[in-house]
């Protein structure tokens, strides 16, 4: 696979921790009432991608974000923010991290990638985010950024974990994606994009 310029993470749900931190959601079912799952895969995905292609920027995305619980306060990080300490976290060096601050959805985010790649000329950008999420990013791109499509390239968290250490996070990956509570996730995601291709989504 050809070196990509960049390698975006998008943010997910996010979660206040009883040690006092902000950090991205786990794919479990007590996260996935915090907003969309899996974050901490992402993080983890987009880290040893990074380490596969050492010429690329990493970049970590998100503004305020749209799909966060009420109560949280409006002085907590930008999701890019918090995506950049995990990345730190993980191993990413410091130099390598870029921040897109302004998107607060997933479309956002696309767009903002898109516009990132025309700026600079780049000619592909990798981004992760999880197996479940794809689909629906998927169709954002096949139907309203249609142009994009040879730039960006979705990457799956899960496949990138699993096929670095099987053993480690196959059974787990399986267990989350065989329970009710994702596959619920999972139809809501498909109603989602059965509106985008229909035309009735709401962008927000």
């Amino acid at each position: 696979m050809k070196t990509p310029e960049a390698i975006a993470v998008l943010s997910a749900g996010i979660k206040h921790t009883p040690q006092g931190k902000w950090a991205s959601t786990d794919l479990t079912e007590e996260d996935d009432k915090l907003g969309a799952p899996g974050g901490t895969l992402r993080v983890l995905a987009t880290a040893m991608l990074s380490n596969q292609y050492l010429g690329s920027l990493v970049i970590a995305t998100g503004g305020k974000g749209f799909d966060v619980p009420a109560q949280y306060p409006a002085d907590r990080p930008l999701l890019c923010e918090i995506l950049r300490d995990e990345l730190l976290e993980a191993g990413v060096p410091a130099g390598r991290i870029a921040l897109e601050r302004e998107s607060n959805t997933t479309y956002g985010q696309l767009e903002a990638l898109g516009a990132l790649a025309r700026a600079e000329g780049w000619g592909r950008i990798l981004v992760v985010t999880n197996r479940w999420h794809i689909p629906r990013t998927r169709a954002f791109l096949e139907n309203k950024l249609s142009h994009l499509l040879g730039t960006l390239t979705l990457a799956s968290a899960e496949d990138v974990l699993i096929a670095d250490n099987k053993e480690e996070w196959e059974s787990t990956i399986a267990r989350a994606y065989a329970s009710a509570w994702l596959q619920a996730r999972m139809a809501r995601e498909a109603h989602g994009t059965r509106q985008i291709k229909e035309g009735t989504y709401d962008f927000k």
